[in-house]
């Protein structure tokens, strides 16, 4: 039975519309083996990796994006940034830390503390600021296999704290110290990672964007600049990508905006539409191959 690697990319509130993707493979019976995600990406990876059903999933982090808005925690500066207090940001003006405590606050319910203790391989990707690797918190470490010598694996660490560094997006959500690292959002350097469910030995792959080809006209605002210089950035790695997935589902969604919330739902009803154009592949996944089939797959290979 091939073993199923799914890859879900950064993209803010977009990718709430991922969710879809994961309730057509539950309704497929189709079993997720490894799960990787970046950025908002990550928080929803982390979520499947603890075993969770589809509609437990979407319960959860549409409360946890209403939480999020109710409370301001994307559109209010830190206090940290004040003269006069003694911790410090870096490299933006949102405290992840309350980030963090309302991920906590969901894992706790779970029952989940550390990332070694989710029941699905997981890997979420950040990035050194210091030193520019990827830094990869991985959950099944006897599982995972690499030799690049740009990635560094971390083994144990709170999930709550390996998705806010995930999340640590460049110039809005400060960057995160941990361990002798300054991390910052996955998407940097590994926006789709596709190659940490690969690592993990997947035989086929799903990867899912949220790419559109809207043009550009915010320039008086600080955020919307640096949300577009990360998207441009982000398209032009994935486009790569994608290329070496066995499923590419993309969701265009050029009228949200990254920090959009409260659009979650929305989303998903996008992706719902995307979603009925890949439901052959999808179920091609675990479609099983006549003798005819694997003998001509076994022939291609030779020739």
């Amino acid at each position: 039975m091939n073993k199923i690697g799914l890859a879900l990319s950064g993209g803010g509130v977009k990718s709430i519309s991922q969710l879809p993707v994961i309730r057509a493979l539950n309704e497929e019976n189709i079993k997720i083996d490894m799960v990787s995600g970046t950025s908002m990406g990550s928080v929803i990876a982390a979520l499947v990796s603890c075993g969770l059903t589809s509609d437990e999933l979407t319960d959860i982090v549409l409360k946890l994006e209403r939480n999020i808005k109710e409370k301001h925690i994307f559109s209010k500066p830190s206090l940290k940034l004040l003269p006069f207090s003694k911790e410090k940001l870096t490299g933006g003006y949102v405290d992840g830390q309350e980030l963090e405590d309302e991920l906590q606050k969901v894992l706790d319910e779970i029952g989940v503390h550390n990332i070694s203790e989710v029941k699905i391989p997981l890997a979420i990707p950040a990035v050194d600021l210091t030193t520019g690797k990827i830094i990869c918190f991985v959950s099944h470490p006897n599982e995972f296999k690499t030799l690049d010598p740009m990635w560094e694996i971390v083994t144990d660490i709170p999930l709550a704290k390996a998705v806010r560094a995930s999340c640590s997006f460049p110039f809005v959500i400060a960057a995160m110290e941990y361990q002798g690292y300054m991390l910052v959002d996955g998407g940097v350097r590994m926006n789709l990672p596709l190659e940490l469910v690969e690592a993990y030995g997947a035989d086929k792959t799903i990867a899912v964007t949220m790419h559109s080809n809207e043009s550009f006209h915010e320039y008086n605002s600080l955020m919307a600049i640096a949300t577009r210089c990360m998207d441009l950035m982000r398209i032009e790695e994935d486009y790569h990508i994608v290329k070496k997935a066995d499923i590419h589902i993309n969701v265009p969604l050029d009228d949200v905006w990254v920090f959009e919330l409260g659009k979650g739902r929305f989303t998903m009803d996008r992706a719902d539409l995307v979603i009925e154009k890949h439901k052959d592949d999808i179920k091609a996944l675990v479609k099983k191959k006549t003798l005819w089939e694997r003998i001509k797959e076994e022939l291609g290979g030779l020739s």
